[in-house]
């Protein structure tokens, strides 16, 4: 990943950084490797020209995907992430895509391979995958550059954070553990 999109990345989230308090890092090194490893899918150098992370709906997407869970103190947090990014892109003059940024976020969490008008959205769902899963599941991309990745920008606790918001919503609501998965 290039200085100028990481530069990118911390700035769209400085707006945030109070409700995200001491998740800023993990929040952040989380959005760098999803864009990393979207790069990677694609066959593009980490922050080349040509990469997904150079082009605005995956930046965006990544930015948002997941910080409704942090603005709106929710673990079904889809809707608010998708409408923080979708705010975002009208204040920028990018509403345009927004149809694709909100299919990007809803569908990150399909159990199933995205078939839709986006292919944008698989490999954003497959990114997110690759890194939430640890590496596990790579679609892929190889072992020694998915270490890169996460050498680069470490987990900082995120998955940690996750395992324990997960269980405090297992608490609260033991019929709806996890109501961002869809099949």
């Amino acid at each position: 990943m290039n200085r100028q999109i990481e530069s990118l990345v911390t700035d769209r989230l400085d707006t945030w950084a109070g409700d995200l308090g001491e998740d800023r890092e993990m929040y952040t090194n989380h959005v760098l490797r999803v864009l990393s490893f979207c790069d990677l899918q694609a066959g593009s150098a980490p922050g080349s020209v040509d990469a997904p992370s150079s082009r605005e709906e995956f930046r965006t997407a990544a930015v948002f995907h997941d910080l409704g869970v942090w603005t709106a103190h929710t673990f079904d947090y889809l809707a608010p992430s998708i409408s923080l990014a979708c705010d975002w892109l009208v204040r920028h003059g990018q509403h345009r895509l927004m149809p694709i940024v909100a299919a990007m976020i809803d569908d990150h969490h399909k159990i199933r391979p995205i078939d839709g008008p986006y292919p944008e959205a698989e490999v954003f769902r497959r990114a997110d995958l690759v890194d939430v899963s640890a590496g596990l599941i790579r679609f892929g991309i190889a072992r020694a550059d998915y270490r890169q990745v996460v050498n680069r920008y470490p987990d900082a606790g995120f998955r940690r954070r996750l395992a324990r918001l997960g269980t405090q919503r297992l608490r609260s609501h033991p019929w709806s553990p996890l109501p961002m998965l869809k099949w």
